[in-house]
């Protein structure tokens, strides 16, 4: 399969949140189940929390999967926590494109200037944990048990941190 990756633009959008809104439908996202506007994306990646860096990975004229850094919270004068967004459409997925994404953000000079990246992911996911571990160098820091209620059971997450040297 052939693809290319670029830096994500407001243009995305509508595919990037379509994509995300999959992920809320099947329970893999940590931040929700109830999908997003488009507005409200473009909040997260562009207003509200500015990402640091977005790409997004481009296949035969389609969006099919992204990633972004993001500000974890605002801390003025300090080097910053950011939090990881990586996203893939399930059938483009074990086909090398989370790994040109995750290579692709975490390689930016623009996470020099970080603290530590986190990201949270659901427990009971071994496959995206292991590629987190893999592929983001990302190690576990902690458990929030019973975190995120879905369908009347509460799940376990992760998070799962990248301490950046300096």
């Amino acid at each position: 399969m052939r693809y290319e990756l670029r830096r994500l633009q407001t243009d995305d959008l509508p595919e990037v949140t379509d994509i995300y809104n999959a992920a809320c439908r099947d329970r893999e996202s940590t931040q929700g189940t109830r999908p997003w506007s488009v507005a409200e994306m473009n909040e997260f990646l562009f207003a509200l929390r500015p990402s640091f860096v977005s790409y997004t990975c481009v296949s035969n004229g389609s969006v099919i999967g992204w990633t972004a850094i993001t500000r974890h919270h605002v801390n003025e004068g300090v080097r910053q926590t950011a939090e990881m967004s990586l996203y893939v459409q399930g059938r483009f997925r074990r086909s090398g494109v989370g790994s040109a994404l995750a290579r692709a953000v975490l390689s930016r000079p623009s996470t020099a200037n970080l603290h530590c990246i986190l990201a949270t992911i659901f427990s009971d996911t071994p496959n995206v944990v292991s590629f987190a571990k893999r592929k983001c160098g990302l190690s576990v820091a902690g458990c929030l048990p019973g975190a995120f209620p879905h369908n009347g059971k509460n799940y376990d997450i992760l998070v799962l941190q990248r301490l950046i040297m300096s």
